[in-house]
């Protein structure tokens, strides 16, 4: 791994950026990439901001219309591309782009190996990319302002589910407490990630739920939506990430997991848990993330994909182990 210090410096003294995040972005990916995208602005660097998948519609923050969506067309030519929150292959269908970059810095907080860039800097201890990005723009002198700190205020929300996971302690409120100083609305960006959702969304949420599975005497839960399922709805596949934290709620869960058919043979797969280590379950289906917070993309039958991971998540829960096909 680089020092945080040598992405600052290359950041420094470098120019023209192109700054992506990974597929489905979520409030983090988002915050670190417009937090940095503001940052390096201010410094007189040119930047775009280039996303694989829409935006949440749910999202106000300033700079989002500044993000392009593009696909396998993508090209970096010569700029320096920065992936956040992901390594660089789950950067989604710009990903060929991504990877032809002549240079490439990674930043990033999910527990992983050092992955692919000339410069990377994963520390799995953070809570959000949006903090890392924080410590980047103080030591680059950066002067904060309002569309920063909403962006990095957003990410760290998101993150930490409002403040609730286990990953939330004494600094990461310290930063919160004062990126809130710039001028952030807490209730709006609370509002707008955890309680802004359309009608369609919430029929396909009812029907989901009227469908979940349970095994392993309730510790673990389950629900699968199909491509169909969300054709019927009208719902965008790519903005329901968040499914997941409605299944973890259960009372009995030891591990939750949601399966999105967001395309045609094409499976997200949302896993979380409150103790046990989910990341190495991810990792096996070819995924990766953290120990509670994790997820996979599988490709083949969704009937077939949902057997096989609950089968294999069944047999982890009872056994501590780990078996069935890798991929």
């Amino acid at each position: 791994m680089n020092s945080l210090e040598e992405i600052v410096r290359y950041l420094h003294d470098h120019d023209n950026y192109v700054i992506v995040g990974h597929e489905g972005p979520d409030p983090d990916s988002l915050g670190s990439m417009l937090g940095l995208f503001f940052g390096l602005s201010k410094l007189g660097k040119g930047c775009r901001l280039i996303s694989a998948d829409p935006l949440p519609p749910y999202l106000s923050w300033s700079g989002l219309d500044q993000v392009e969506q593009l696909g396998a067309e993508f090209a970096p030519g010569e700029s320096t591309v920065i992936v956040v929150d992901c390594e660089p292959q789950r950067t989604g269908s710009v990903s060929s782009g991504v990877l032809q970059a002549k240079s490439l810095i990674n930043i990033d907080h999910h527990q992983r190996e050092r992955g692919l860039g000339d410069l990377v800097y994963v520390e799995p201890a953070e809570a959000a990319t949006s903090i890392i990005v924080y410590r980047i723009l103080r030591l680059l002198g950066v002067p904060f302002d309002k569309d920063i700190a909403t962006a990095l205020y957003g990410g760290i929300v998101g993150d930490t589910g409002g403040f609730r996971h286990a990953n939330t302690n004494s600094e990461v409120l310290s930063i919160a407490g004062e990126l809130l100083d710039y001028g952030v609305d807490p209730s709006r960006t609370a509002r707008e990630i955890f309680s802004m959702q359309p009608l369609g969304f919430l029929q396909l949420l009812g029907y989901a739920l009227s469908n979940l599975h349970t095994a392993h005497d309730g510790k673990l839960v389950w629900l699968a939506v199909s491509h169909a399922d969300f054709q019927r709805f009208d719902v965008v596949p790519e903005n329901t990430d968040h499914l997941v934290s409605y299944v973890r709620t259960l009372d009995s869960a030891e591990i939750a997991m949601v399966f999105r058919e967001v395309s045609p043979g094409v499976t997200r797969l949302g896993l979380r848990a409150n103790h046990v280590d989910v990341g190495s379950l991810a990792r096996h289906f070819g995924g990766g993330g953290h120990k509670l917070a994790s997820g996979a993309t599988l490709r083949g039958s969704f009937h077939e994909i949902v057997a096989e991971v609950t089968d294999v998540a069944e047999r982890y829960l009872a056994t501590g182990e780990i078996n069935g096909r890798d991929h």
